[in-house]
């Protein structure tokens, strides 16, 4: 089921500034943070028996974000014969060590009028943190 939306919000006004709930545990709170994602009122219930207004994809997550870098370094072995190589190789993932926020809890209308506390909080990450792998690699 979808919700409906609130006559005047605009997607903008849904995941940024503070949120317009005035009686609910997410009061004032900034938008856009894993604590608070999106404003849960900005969604009513919709008239029994009907689809809500909400269209689907309307509000998207928070983006991923990853530099991954790569090392390589061949160096020549005449022990090894002609083609005889020692190969260094360093691969460091999320070089950066970006946290990447997971979506957040998409349930803001359970039968009330007041969101559920947990409406709109990101409880999750995805992918991972900086990882470095090392390999040497011996060619003959």
């Amino acid at each position: 089921d979808r919700p409906d939306v609130v006559p005047g919000r605009s997607i903008a006004s849904m995941t940024s500034g503070t949120s317009t709930c005035t009686n609910a545990p997410q009061a004032g709170k900034t938008l856009g943070t894993p604590v608070l994602y999106f404003d849960p009122c900005a969604f009513t219930n919709p008239i029994a028996g009907l689809l809500g207004t909400v269209g689907r994809n309307t509000l998207r997550g928070p983006g991923y974000r990853g530099v991954d870098f790569s090392f390589v370094k061949d160096t020549a072995i005449s022990h090894l014969g002609e083609a005889g190589n020692i190969q260094f190789r360093a691969e460091l993932f999320n070089i950066l060590n970006h946290a990447n926020f997971g979506l957040p809890n998409r349930t803001v209308v359970s039968g009330g009028s007041i969101p559920p506390a947990t409406a709109g909080q990101i409880t999750t990450t995805v992918g991972t943190s900086r990882q470095i792998q090392l390999a040497l690699k011996i060619i003959f």
